[in-house]
């Protein structure tokens, strides 16, 4: 939005009012008011949202939150860049280099403890290299350092106790309904302040399991396995969310039919979608949102078009202006 010229107010989540303060000092060579932070609550993101003097907004948050935004918006055809939840698949076919899909899996998995709309959130393993897989992430997941952010460690707290609860209890549904924990499946020991979780993997999963179809934004693994790569495409598309996704394999028609085929605003092949080139697109389909953030579409969101029209010859009487000429007067 900066960018395409525009002044910008950030309101953040109540929950990061301070890191978002602390960017605001990157700001400080530009001229006062260009860049505001605003902190608060839901009255004040409505407050903002609803004011004539907002041109655009662009959210980032919950389905029901974004469905919010863009009702209030609606009345007035007020420009809304939605980015909701995601829930992104993650295909592991046989072809796959296996240590880099596991570094790729366990990256996109647990990042921000797994608070990120575009984390790998199920996972679809080819049956001919789910179990190593599963041991090469399971190495992985039990060297991770879990820790206060500011020192040197991997994964951090989550951001609330209500988000906890949430997730444990989705968590605990999963294993009510069959899945196995490999790894995690609790709280690590040491912490008594800060809402921390383990990085758990979960086995056995199956594509009808709410953990599977819901976006956990946790620390959490839940695998499948899969006997096809048509059926992994199969369980990537049966989603209402269609924000990212992810393919591991060396065989390029099968990174090609996964770019084409696959329900989402992105795809990313041999590769996690934590790094994203900012000349690219990223936003998603569906239940994930509209509009695109970064890249020429994304500047596109934060600038009008205009067309416009100079006749360099300025001469009058064009043969279609009024009055209309009899049709023998006209040359040729």
């Amino acid at each position: 939005a900066l960018g395409a010229g525009n002044a910008v107010i950030l309101k953040p989540s109540e929950l990061t009012s301070f890191s978002s303060l602390m960017m605001m000092e990157c700001f400080d060579h530009l001229p006062k008011g260009l860049v505001q932070c605003i902190t608060g609550a839901v009255e004040v993101g409505k407050h903002l949202v609803g004011h004539d003097g907002v041109d655009g907004i662009a959210f980032t948050g919950s389905i029901g939150a974004g469905q919010a935004v863009a009702q209030a918006c609606a009345p007035t055809f007020k420009r809304a860049l939605i980015e909701a939840s995601g829930n992104d698949p993650f295909i592991v076919m046989p072809s796959a280099t296996m240590d880099v899909a596991a570094q790729g899996a366990v990256f996109s998995a647990y990042l921000n403890c797994g608070q990120v709309c575009a984390a790998a959130e199920r996972f679809y393993i080819h049956d001919d290299v789910h179990d190593s897989f599963v041991e090469e992430v399971t190495q992985l997941t039990r060297k991770l350092r879990i820790g206060n952010g500011l020192e040197r460690v991997d994964m951090g707290p989550m951001a609330a106790q209500r988000e906890r609860d949430r997730y444990e209890a989705m968590l605990a549904r999963a294993i009510e309904e069959g899945a196995k924990v490999v790894v995690g499946g609790g709280r690590p020991d040491g912490f008594n302040r800060g809402y921390f979780s383990d990085a758990t993997i979960l086995t056995e999963c199956r594509p009808d399991m709410e953990i599977m179809n819901n976006e956990s934004f946790g620390p959490v693994m839940p695998i499948c396995r899969v006997s096809s790569f048509d059926e992994a495409l199969e369980h990537a598309n049966n989603s209402k969310y269609a924000l990212g996704s992810f393919i591991y394999t060396n065989d390029l028609a099968e990174s090609m039919r996964a770019i084409n085929e696959i329900e989402a605003g992105m795809t990313w092949v041999n590769s996690s979608s934590l790094l994203d080139n900012d000349a690219g697109p990223f936003g998603g389909r569906k239940m994930s949102g509209t509009g695109r953030q970064l890249g020429a579409e994304g500047l596109d969101q934060f600038r009008h078009s205009k067309f416009s029209m100079i006749d360099h010859e300025n001469v009058p009487a064009d043969f279609w202006w009024f009055p209309y000429k009899d049709a023998e007067s006209y040359p040729g």
